[in-house]
C-alpha cells in the first residue's frame, strides 16, 4: 500500500508540468520520423506578398521591420486559401502592426523615416510571432507548432507534408547579394519547397523574392547555431499526415515517466537490502485494476511506468545469477 501510495502522489506532483507543443528535433524525430520525403517539393496555389506590398519609399519606411507579420499572414492566407493581392496585403499587415501597438502594446525602437518621424515596430522573435498568431488569427498549441533546433531532414519531411515553414535568420548568414551585407540585420522568410540543394522562399524583402533560392546552409546556420526555432501552423492538408497531439502526447508521458522512474530509483536505491521485493511490491499495486477515480492519461502513464519498471526487475533478476552475486560456497561450481 506504502508503495502504491509513493507511486499516486508521484503523479500528482508530476500531473501539472506543462510540455505542450515545444517539440525539440530530437523528440519530433523519435515519434514521426518515416524518412519518407521526395528529392524536391512544392507546395501547390500559394501566393506572395513583400513586407512593402505596394512596393513604394513610403510604404518600404512604414514596413521596413514588417517581415515577421508578412511572413506570417503569408502562411495564414495560403494555408486557409485565402487570396489577396498587393493592397489587401498592405491593408493586412497594417491591422497587425496596429494591433501589436494598440492592443498587447508592443514597444517601438527605431526611427527610419527621418521626415516623417514615425516609429515602427522592433523586430520580434519566432515565439513571439507564435503568440501573434494564436492572439490575432486565433491560432491555439493544438494547431501551431514550435520546433526547436531543427535539421535539414525535418525540415525537408514538413515541407513534403504541405507546412508552410516561418524561419529566423540574419541577414549574414542567408548572404543574400541584394541586402546590404555589411550590417546583419534579423530577417524572417517563409520556406515553400526545397529543390536538391537549396530551399526555395517566400523572402518578404521586395517584390522580386518570391521562390527566392537560400542554400541549405545558409537557411539553417543560424537556427542551429543558436539553437533558434521554426514555426509551422496547420491546416487540414497537414493534419491527415503528422498527428502533432499524438507526438506531444507521447512526449508529456514519457517525460513524466521518467521524473516518476527517477524518484522511485532514489527510494530504491535506499534501500538496496530489499531492492527486489520492493520492486515486486510497486510492480504489484500498479497491476491492479485503476481505480475508477484516476483520469485517463494516468492510467496511461502508470501503463507505461508498469512497462519501465519490469524491464529494471529484469535486470534485477538476472544479476542474482552473476556470480558476484553467489557465496563463496556456491562460486567454485561456476568458476574455473
Amino acid at each position: 500500500m506504502f508503495f502504491r501510495f509513493l507511486v499516486l502522489i508521484t503523479l500528482l506532483l508530476t500531473y501539472n508540468f506543462s510540455y505542450s507543443y515545444n517539440f525539440s528535433d530530437s523528440s519530433f524525430k523519435k515519434y514521426v520520423w518515416n524518412y519518407t520525403y521526395s528529392s524536391s517539393h512544392l507546395i501547390q496555389n500559394i501566393n506572395f506578398t513583400a513586407q512593402a506590398p505596394l512596393g513604394t519609399k513610403d510604404n518600404w519606411w512604414k514596413n521596413y521591420e514588417s517581415c515577421e507579420e508578412a511572413s506570417l499572414m503569408m502562411s495564414h492566407f495560403n494555408i486557409n486559401s485565402i487570396n489577396f493581392d498587393k493592397y489587401s496585403a498592405d491593408k493586412e499587415i497594417d491591422a497587425m502592426n496596429d494591433y501589436q501597438e494598440f492592443k498587447i502594446w508592443i514597444e517601438r525602437n527605431k526611427v527610419h523615416n527621418v521626415e516623417s518621424g514615425k516609429l515602427y515596430l522592433r523586430d520580434i522573435t519566432i515565439n513571439e510571432i507564435h503568440d501573434l498568431a494564436k492572439s490575432y488569427y486565433g491560432y491555439n498549441d493544438n494547431n501551431s507548432h514550435i520546433i526547436s533546433n531543427p535539421t535539414l531532414e525535418t525540415v525537408k519531411y514538413l515541407l513534403s507534408n504541405d507546412f508552410i515553414i516561418i524561419v529566423p535568420s540574419y541577414t549574414k548568414t542567408l548572404w543574400n547579394p541584394n541586402f546590404n551585407l555589411l550590417t546583419n540585420s534579423y530577417h524572417v522568410i517563409d520556406l515553400v519547397w526545397y529543390d536538391e540543394q537549396n530551399f526555395i522562399t517566400f523572402d518578404p524583402g521586395t517584390s522580386k523574392w518570391a521562390f527566392y533560392k537560400y542554400p541549405f546552409q545558409n537557411v539553417l546556420k543560424w537556427i542551429q547555431e543558436n539553437w533558434d526555432n521554426i514555426l509551422v501552423l496547420e491546416w487540414k492538408i497537414n493534419k491527415a499526415k503528422i498527428a502533432f497531439n499524438d507526438i506531444n502526447e507521447k512526449v508529456t508521458i514519457e517525460r513524466k515517466v521518467n521524473l516518476v522512474y527517477a524518484r522511485i530509483n532514489k527510494i530504491l536505491d535506499s534501500n538496496t537490502k530489499t531492492q527486489e521485493q520492493a520492486l515486486r511490491n510497486i510492480l504489484a499495486n500498479l497491476k491492479k485494476p485503476k481505480e475508477n477515480n484516476v483520469v485517463d492519461e494516468n492510467s496511461k502513464l502508470l501503463s507505461a511506468l508498469t512497462v519501465k519498471l519490469d524491464e529494471k526487475l529484469k535486470i534485477i533478476e538476472e544479476k542474482k545469477w552473476n556470480v558476484t552475486y553467489l557465496s563463496d560456497k556456491l562460486k567454485k561450481h561456476f568458476i574455473k
